[in-house]
């Protein structure tokens, strides 16, 4: 990123903060803030052990200083702004889950792609703080990270005293950590399944499997859905539908199945109710990044912020608003006036539901799609048209 490009960006990220309403954390007094500059890109510089006492003293320096990045802390310090983490004094911190693509198993390759898995992971991490957790919304801040995933912040009091290993054990139970079935053991003997009547994990598993055989309901269709499960290929799907599974699995069945109760289900072997015990436990689990929950100092991207390696804004989410977001579109704050920007190599982007392609050389685009592969590193600066 050559010195032209950081002074426009500088200067679109300093219009942003003084025309945008800025969202300040609860009790910002006391949580410690980091910023990188642009002047340090593309090293990764940051300034932290700093303190604001007033939102003016906050505001004036997101607009003067224009950071690229702008973090505050998950904790809570009598001396936020003291020079070693010693002399800070923690009294707390906030619990916090990071969802990203990076942590994503089979993460899909595409931008927006990769977003959408990482909100389907949100989706689920959400489920588990309210229902089996119990956290209320109004405890809980969900913000779009600005890059590739979501931040979910939990506020409620009593877990600000948490220590790390006691939070990592919430990651455990999230991510399904220690549960009984493994892949190895997909043969065994099975005489019932987890009930929907009781909570948690078991609720989860016995929806997910209802919800599943219930999608089964036509023979052509369900040959096809029963290879999503490991080990079953065509033939063997083909050899459950012919020997009745479809009937044992009918309307009439599925109280049973609730129930947990399977052993007079003669068309559903005992292998595949463990495969499809192992399949719900990767279709209900969470996968969260541990050591960010686990770090009880850590600082977390500031939300209304923008995200200097992506343009985009730092979005604060419901429970509501989260299903009908869509990042590439809503997280976009920059105008579709035209730029001249410059690449030395072809890249692309989608924003606003339309997909660009930047040729190598000089390209005419809207000043969001500019700015957001600036950020990325993939153009420079040329001028405003």
């Amino acid at each position: 990123m050559n010195e032209r490009t950081k002074n426009f960006l500088r200067e679109k990220f300093k219009e942003y903060y003084l025309e945008y309403p800025i969202q300040l954390p609860p009790d910002f007094e006391h949580r410690e803030w980091g910023f990188i500059l642009f002047d340090a890109l593309p090293k990764i510089v940051m300034r932290r052990h700093t303190s604001f006492h007033s939102r003016p003293e906050a505001l004036e320096y997101l607009r003067s200083m224009a950071p690229a990045h702008a973090f505050s802390s998950v904790a809570y310090y009598e001396h936020p702004g003291a020079g070693t983490m010693a002399d800070k004094n923690w009294l707390g911190a906030d619990l916090i889950f990071d969802l990203d693509a990076d942590h994503l198993p089979d993460a899909p390759g595409s931008y927006p792609a990769m977003l959408a898995r990482v909100k389907s992971e949100t989706m689920r991490l959400l489920d588990f703080l309210t229902d089996d957790f119990g956290f209320s919304e109004e405890t809980m801040d969900i913000v779009f990270s600005g890059g590739r995933g979501y931040h979910v912040h939990v506020r409620d009091p009593m877990v600000r005293t948490l220590e790390s290993a006691e939070r990592r054990e919430i990651v455990d139970y999230v991510s399904g950590a220690g549960l009984a079935i493994k892949p190895t053991s997909i043969a065994s003997s099975i005489s019932e399944i987890p009930k929907e009547t009781r909570h948690g994990w078991s609720r989860k598993i016995n929806r997910w499997i209802v919800g599943y055989l219930q999608a089964l309901k036509d023979p052509e269709t369900a040959v096809n859905k029963l290879q999503e499960l490991d080990g079953i290929g065509a033939m063997k799907a083909k050899k459950l539908v012919d020997g009745g599974l479809l009937d044992s699995v009918s309307d009439a069945n599925i109280g049973r199945i609730r129930n947990g109760e399977i052993k007079f289900l003669a068309g559903v072997p005992k292998s595949l109710w463990n495969r499809l015990i192992l399949k719900a436990m990767q279709e209900v689990r969470a996968s969260v990044d541990e050591p960010v929950t686990g770090d009880i100092k850590r600082l977390i991207r500031l939300p209304t912020s923008l995200h200097g390696g992506s343009s985009l804004r730092v979005v604060p989410l419901t429970l509501a608003t989260i299903e009908r977001f869509d990042p590439l579109t809503d997280a976009v704050v920059f105008s579709d006036r035209e730029i001249a920007v410059t690449a030395d190599k072809p890249a692309a982007c989608d924003l606003r539901g339309s997909h660009f392609e930047i040729a190598e050389g000089v390209n005419t685009v809207p000043e969001c799609v500019g700015v957001h592969l600036m950020c990325r590193g993939a153009v420079e600066y040329v001028k405003v048209l």
